[in-house]
């Protein structure tokens, strides 16, 4: 009976001295085990990187010039109503009936477009220009109707005596815009408060804002879906991406400041859902702004809260402090985990992330160029 006590015992001491040897080693390469597996998962994320030599332009260095989408075009000024050719278009809008399909055919139009029916399809055929035209003094498109889509169209020059001149504005529900080219004016897109579900897919917001007001991108409510898009540069203390939405979600893109003098690069106003994954922010050297994400600013108006950032890209390149999330109070704990964050002064939050103090020991190319996240 004793040996067997005694087997037993010492069965108990080796087995707690293995087990005391193995959570001691874990204790001293836990951190480096998981630092280095995120390090070998996020080093893909930055395989990809701008290669252009124009040493004009950071935006052109950065990120190129943009084009339409491949494929045959309309010939020049050509506009098809659901087949049919029309020769001006106002005669075009005027006929328009819920789910028609609108085609442009390659040009500058300098007539706007008022869209008051449903389920419409505005779609460039060739390289679509509306310059600095504005219905009603709101925008190059005014969307009245529910459940539109803007496709392959570029937007530019568009200024109102209101200073918040569109190219698009939503005082309907529901819209998708997809490879759209908005630049150079006082605001993008800009909607009421009930705007419903915006997404944006593969598309490019440059060089937009004014006096502070006026925004890459103004959501008044709904939900914002962003995906595989650029928001650059915005100008004038504007904000690339200002949205008041319940729920915002932005995935594999690239909101950047550059050489702008920007706000924030993105601030969700009254709280709500918000989740950035596989994107890019860089916080440019001569942003007007210490926050990359203001969050809640204006007040809490939902009653779910929530902030997470996972697998992005994060450059605080602004002279002087940088803040990665300016949070209206305290009681909100952001999610902010598997990141690459580049900054002179380490980020603190509870997740785990890799901090670089520069591009160059990060690996990147020096500042304007932008990796580009792939997934």
């Amino acid at each position: 009976m004793i040996r067997i006590i005694r087997k037993v015992v010492l069965n108990y001491l080796v087995l707690v001295g293995i087990l005391a040897h193995i959570l001691g080693a874990a204790a001293l390469i836990r951190y480096p085990t998981v630092w280095q597996i995120l390090q070998a998962k996020l080093s893909v994320l930055i395989e990809k990187q701008a290669g252009l030599e124009d040493k004009g332009n950071s935006i052109t260095i950065a990120f190129g010039t943009w084009s339409p989408k491949p494929g045959p075009a309309l010939p020049d000024m050509k506009i098809l109503l659901n087949g049919r050719e029309y020769f001006s278009l106002e005669a075009a809008a005027a006929h328009l009936q819920d789910g028609d399909t609108l085609e442009l055919g390659t040009g500058i139009y300098k007539t706007p477009l008022v869209l008051n029916k449903n389920g419409l399809t505005v779609f460039g055929k060739g390289h679509v220009i509306f310059d600095g035209v504005a219905a009603e003094g709101k925008a190059a498109i005014v969307i009245k109707g529910n459940g539109n889509r803007i496709s392959n169209i570029e937007c530019m020059g568009i200024y109102v005596s209101d200073n918040n001149g569109a190219c698009v504005r939503l005082e309907g529900k529901d819209l998708t815009l997809g490879h759209v080219y908005f630049h150079n004016s006082e605001q993008g897109v800009l909607t009421g408060p009930e705007p419903g579900v915006v997404t944006i897919e593969d598309s490019r917001f440059e060089s937009l804002g004014k006096a502070g007001r006026s925004h890459g991108i103004y959501i008044g409510g709904g939900e914002l879906y962003v995906e595989d898009s650029w928001f650059i540069a915005s100008g004038d203390e504007g904000h690339e991406i200002k949205s008041r939405a319940g729920f915002n979600k932005i995935t594999r893109s690239v909101i950047a400041s550059l050489g702008a003098n920007d706000s924030r690069l993105i601030d969700v106003s009254n709280g709500g859902l918000l989740s950035i994954s596989y994107s890019v922010l860089e916080k440019g050297p001569n942003s007007t702004n210490a926050d990359l994400i203001g969050y809640g600013l204006e007040g809490y108006r939902y009653k779910s809260n929530s902030i997470e950032l996972t697998n992005n890209i994060v450059l605080m390149e602004r002279n002087g402090h940088n803040e990665l999330l300016h949070l209206k109070t305290s009681d909100i704990s952001p999610v902010v985990t598997s990141n690459v964050l580049v900054s002179k002064v380490e980020p603190s939050f509870d997740g785990i992330n890799i901090w670089y103090k520069s591009r160059k020991e990060a690996g990147l190319k020096d500042y304007p160029y932008i990796p580009l996240i792939t997934k």
